[in-house]
């Protein structure tokens, strides 16, 4: 979560002023915090919540997301994802935006294994981002996480990758990439950035250099950097006093919870079964 967390506030300045460069001012004067900041901490506390209550985690997903959502109001939301929000009997969208995986990153952290940290991914965009590409941008980002903070080299976590996606070489495509909010056009360059990275600093500033949804691609490349490569404290302090007390509060309580999350590890989960074309996703990655 911090790193996602650190991505985006460091992005959120460039996102409609893209910078084609890693040399820049890492936290500048005007950086905040996005949408991808108030859902990943809402997704983060829905879990916690869930467990907590003994809830159904997909309603607890969506009271989080709505409730943080509202609180939070005027950060970037996307249209749809705005007027769900503040519906009254709020219903999946089919969205294959990126806002799926960019939320996720509280997934990578529960689960005992792989196949369930992916479908704890999965289970984050059901509540509005229903579409395959959705789905499976979630459960591969939430995958890669748990296999980063499990020890997994980045040659074996790039394979795992490349098998939904063609990852770019970053130099040959900058200079032409553009904006493009959907999963198939942001995963790819939010993953090569991690790849091609060297410390978790690194990756953020790879992200944010390829121009394009920058807040959102140094999101989802500095969630799994994190697990890879932890995140400075210095970084994350920064980051922190750009927050409010309740969202610093809302990651300091996951992180706690985190290391106990026994019905999430274990796969007891008070909820109802993944719909099948979800479950079938889940099956063939």
């Amino acid at each position: 979560m911090k790193g996602a967390i650190i991505g985006d506030i460091v992005g959120s300045i460039y996102e409609f002023h893209n910078i084609k460069t890693k040399d820049f001012p890492l936290f500048g004067k005007a950086c905040t915090f996005t949408d991808d900041t108030v859902m990943t901490c809402a997704v983060a506390n829905a879990f916690r919540l869930a467990d907590e209550k003994k809830k159904p985690l997909y309603y607890a997903l969506v009271n989080a997301m709505q409730a943080f959502g509202r609180h939070y109001p005027y950060r970037g939301y996307g249209g749809h994802f705005e007027g769900w929000l503040y519906e009254d009997e709020p219903e999946p969208y089919y969205s294959y935006g990126n806002g799926a995986p960019m939320r996720v990153a509280a997934a990578g952290f529960l689960g005992d294994t792989p196949e369930r940290a992916r479908e704890l991914g999965i289970r984050t965009a059901l509540p509005t981002h229903n579409h395959p590409e959705s789905l499976l941008a979630a459960g591969l980002t939430a995958e890669l996480i748990y296999l980063a903070r499990h020890g997994a080299t980045k040659e074996e976590l790039r394979r795992r990758a490349a098998r939904h996606y063609d990852l770019p070489v970053l130099d040959e495509i900058r200079e032409e990439y553009d904006f493009d909010v959907s999963c198939q056009g942001t995963m790819p360059v939010a993953l090569s950035s991690f790849f091609e990275s060297t410390d978790f600093e690194d990756a953020i500033r790879l992200a944010i250099s390829v121009g394009g949804d920058s807040d959102t691609i140094a999101c989802i490349t500095g969630s799994i950097a994190e697990a890879y490569y932890g995140v400075p404290e210095d970084l994350w302090l920064m980051a922190r006093s750009k927050l409010t007390a309740t969202l610093a509060q809302t990651v300091d309580e996951f992180y706690e919870y985190a290391g106990s999350a026994v019905r999430y590890k274990t796969g007891e989960i008070t909820d109802q079964p993944l719909p099948e074309e979800a479950q079938e996703i889940c099956d063939r990655m």
